[in-house]
């Protein structure tokens, strides 16, 4: 994968579709990098999407999997952060990216379908 986090701090790295999405959650659990391949704009909005969602928890497991090696999925949280409320943070996060990747895609689809003559 092509992240680098560049210091000792604990984060994680995640993909999906083969490769073709990645993505890279820093310290504090949140997403920090999102790589997107040509060839995964081509798997439609909803495809697209899942394999997004896919890389991020990808990522965000193996940032837990770092911070607690026994295999918890309970790491102690950081003083002062209330684990629930990140979790309705991240839920918002992916739904926003879920519904700007259906824009990116449907446009995209759009300039190709115009690029090859207006054919479907």
């Amino acid at each position: 994968m092509a992240f680098d986090g560049g210091s000792d701090d604990v984060h994680g790295v995640g993909e999906a579709a083969g490769g073709l999405v990645g993505a890279e959650v820093g310290t504090d659990g949140l997403l920090t990098g999102l790589r997107l391949n040509p060839r995964a704009l081509r798997l439609g909005s909803d495809a697209l999407a899942e394999h997004v969602v896919s890389a991020v928890r990808a990522a965000q497991k193996d940032r837990l999997g770092r911070i607690s090696p026994d295999g918890s999925d309970e790491p102690p949280a950081p003083e002062g952060l209330d684990p629930a409320a990140l979790i309705r943070r991240l839920d918002e996060m992916e739904i926003h990216a879920a519904r700007g990747f259906e824009r990116v895609t449907s446009t995209l689809e759009e300039t190709l379908r115009h690029l090859d003559g207006g054919r479907p």
